[in-house]
């Protein structure tokens, strides 16, 4: 035995006989439980020790307190020398991990021993505490682990790692890649976690990083840790080769002692004896990854697409079209469906910017991840567009150009054609079937004999009055029926347009309440509805048949009614926002053909 080993245990023994004395130590055992620290924040551990002086026969039962988690991480057999007498030491190491704020009591461990108190305060403002295990309290579990892990590299006091997982080391510009960020803290030796980790330097980003990682416990070179692991994307943001690590910020138990009196106080394992001699001071630190090389290229020129807006990654495409069959006029979606991993933020298409016999509208896009940082998933983009002409149409298939980077090349992705049935307009039916009647009336007009009036037409006709006609007795109602028609129909004029003109104040009042509160669709539906009334009592329509394709063969497309009707589709089909000034043009315009009408 060693003269500093020597003196460290007379110490020891002097400090134990001044406490409980010589006499009481040789005749009884000693059993005593100390918690360190005694005050935490929600999310840490204390660590609570029970050491067994003596035989090692007294009972100890593993404490059961109401929101603390109590585990088993270590237990140590010894045999001490204390003034000359030898005594086995046994301790039993728990991590305690609470569920929830407050002030505890851990029973004492045997009746001559005292209770424990731990105090837990709620994770201070503006800092990132590890949430504890709120699930409900499982038995203690059994720790897996092995030699430090590869790219592992342990702080100089053995507390703490951080490791950065990067799958590739040649990367694109603008390419994302998912990484893996690993923090391991040496229970006991860690007092908190102080920030979310970061990369070191100002080459690269994070995206998307979690705030609640995944918590895992492992033994490593036979010491208990618990791993926090983070995943995100990586992005980079110039061309080049740079040395890239991650960093956390933490607070750790620096020791002030000498290496080798530090390994005794591990022997002993007993927190309570290291804070006594003060042995550890806590300290925040900063602790980092080992750096690795990772080289950054510009993306290829050659072969690079028109259309190739900076996607990079692997992806697939699909289109469809609903409803198959639709009228003229009527709004349909198409939809281009891109799945697959890579830089969706730079994922996007044109769709169809022009197609004849079509009017299209700028397209809405949406993302689903199918995992949490967002590398993998499928993006959505629905595009209206309607039909201006009857017929079985097709619309051209839709492409999208990436950088695919695992063949380190471009490529482009194409849906296949969508055919569509387009049937007529209600309005066009209806004037074509007027149209049939009105030729089938010309053309039965046509074929009706034409000739000279007989001489003779019969007994009746050949005694004629010399009675004017319109003074004949049978004549003699007709202008009375026509007086009392006359009045009967102004008067429902009058009952009519006195409705209408109810109906079109209030119109115009929900057209001003609509612009004053800048909703646009609701603004556009009524200028639309209002002249879809007012049209179709001068057309003799019904309002609904009075459709944009009915105002283009009635007044042409060179005029503001249309352009109003295009805006009300627009507003309905693709979210576009006008300005003040555009609502009181357009409700001035719905004012004057109103006032027109009144004219009239």
């Amino acid at each position: 035995m060693s003269s500093s080993q020597f003196r460290s245990r007379c110490l020891f023994a002097t400090l134990l006989m001044s406490l409980l004395g010589a006499t009481a130590l040789a005749d009884d055992p000693l059993v005593y439980a100390t918690i360190q620290p005694a005050q935490i924040y929600l999310g840490d551990s204390a660590q609570l020790t029970i050491t067994n002086l003596g035989d090692g026969t007294t009972p100890i039962t593993l404490p059961s307190v109401s929101g603390l988690k109590f585990e088993i991480v270590a237990r140590t057999h010894e045999i001490q020398i204390i003034n000359g007498s030898t005594l086995p030491s046994s301790s039993t190491v728990m991590r305690v991990t609470p569920q929830i704020a407050g002030i505890f009591t851990i029973p004492a461990v045997t009746p001559k021993s005292q209770p424990l108190v731990l105090q837990v305060n709620a994770a201070p403002s503006g800092a990132y505490v590890p949430r504890a295990d709120t699930r409900a309290a499982q038995p203690p579990p059994i720790l897996s682990g092995g030699p430090l892990p590869k790219g592992v590299r342990l702080t100089d006091d053995g507390s703490a790692y951080v490791r950065l997982s990067i799958p590739k080391r040649e990367v694109y510009i603008g390419e994302s890649i998912p990484v893996e960020i690993e923090v391991g803290m040496r229970s006991g030796f860690v007092s908190s976690l102080n920030g979310l980790p970061k990369l070191a330097g100002d080459n690269f980003t994070l995206n998307n990083l979690s705030h609640q990682p995944e918590r895992n416990e492992k033994l490593i070179n036979g010491e208990p840790f618990v791993l926090f692991t983070w995943r995100s994307i990586l992005s980079v943001v110039k061309p080049g080769t740079f040395s890239l690590s991650a960093e956390a910020p933490m607070t750790v138990k620096i020791r002030t002692r000498s290496k080798r009196d530090a390994l005794m106080d591990d022997r002993f394992g007993d927190p309570f004896f290291q804070n006594l001699f003060g042995t550890t001071i806590p300290k925040d630190v900063d602790v980092t990854s080992p750096p690795q090389e990772l080289k950054v290229m510009e993306l290829p020129a050659e072969g690079r697409p028109a259309d190739f807006h900076g996607a990079i990654g692997t992806f697939n495409i699909i289109s469809d079209i609903s409803p198959v069959k639709a009228d003229v006029g009527d709004p349909m979606t198409l939809r281009l469906r891109i799945t697959g991993s890579g830089s969706f933020d730079r994922v996007d298409s044109a769709m169809l910017e022009h197609v004849d016999q079509w009017k299209t509208y700028p397209p809405k896009s949406s993302f689903n991840t199918s995992d949490p940082i967002g590398f993998s998933g499928m993006k959505t983009f629905e595009q209206p567009v309607i039909a201006s002409k009857p017929g079985a149409q097709t619309l051209p298939a839709l492409s999208f150009s990436y950088f695919d980077p695992n063949t380190r090349r471009y490529e482009t992705a194409r849906s296949t054609p969508l055919n569509v049935a387009i049937s007529p307009s209600l309005a066009d039916s209806t004037l074509t079937a007027g149209q049939v009647a009105a030729n089938a009336a010309a053309s039965g007009a046509l074929k009706s004999p034409v000739g000279l009036r007989p001489d003779h037409v019969g007994d009746e006709a050949s005694t004629p009055s010399l009675t004017p006609l319109y003074l004949r007795p049978k004549f003699l109602a007709i202008p009375s029926f026509l007086v009392l028609a006359f009045a009967a129909g102004w008067v429902g004029v009058r009952r009519r347009r006195g409705g209408e003109s109810k109906s079109i104040v209030q119109a115009i009042a929900q057209m001003e309440a609509a612009a004053r509160a800048g909703n646009e669709r609701l603004f556009f539906d009524s200028a639309r509805g209002t002249l879809q009334r007012l049209f179709a009592a001068q057309w003799r329509l019904l309002p609904e048949e009075v459709t944009t394709a009915e105002i283009n063969t009635r007044m042409g497309v060179d005029n503001e009614v249309h352009r109003l009707f295009e805006l009300a589709d627009e507003s309905k089909y693709s979210g576009r926002a006008p300005d003040a000034t555009d609502f009181v043009r357009w409700l001035r315009v719905v004012r004057d053909r109103l006032a027109g009408e009144k004219s009239t």
